[in-house]
């Protein structure tokens, strides 16, 4: 019969970390140029969802959005227990998606979260 061993394993430099802050980075630009180009729709609620719904290809894009913010936060829910992090985390990842946009926020996340695994020690048994 197998004795059950423990054996600290800590993560080793992780190159993800580096990308996912450019994606952040990127993702917290590349949105707010485009949307900086109609700031007149900006300001105004009605005129921004009567152009996010202007046509069959917004919408497409627009529920496609909306679907994969929805999937982002129940992942995170999630991934923060598992993580043993603060689930109040999860305000800010909502305030990036809404106030940024998910192309900032879920890099954001991936990047936070190479971080928190790089600082735990696992432990392994068979």
């Amino acid at each position: 019969m197998l004795k059950s061993t423990e054996v600290p394993v800590k993560r080793s430099s992780n190159i993800l970390k580096p990308i996912y802050l450019l994606f952040t980075i990127v993702g917290s630009i590349a949105p707010w140029y485009w949307l900086l180009q109609d700031s007149a729709t900006l300001l105004s609620p009605d005129l921004f969802l009567q152009a996010t719904f202007a046509n069959n290809i917004t919408t497409a894009w627009a529920s496609d959005l909306i679907i994969s913010a929805i999937a982002f936060f129940c992942f995170v829910w999630v991934e923060l227990k598992r993580l043993n992090v603060s689930r109040l985390w999860l305000i800010l990842y909502v305030g990036l998606t809404f106030g940024v946009g998910l192309s900032c926020s879920l890099p954001f996340f991936l990047y936070r979260r190479e971080q928190i695994l790089e600082q735990n020690t696992f432990t392994l048994s068979p």
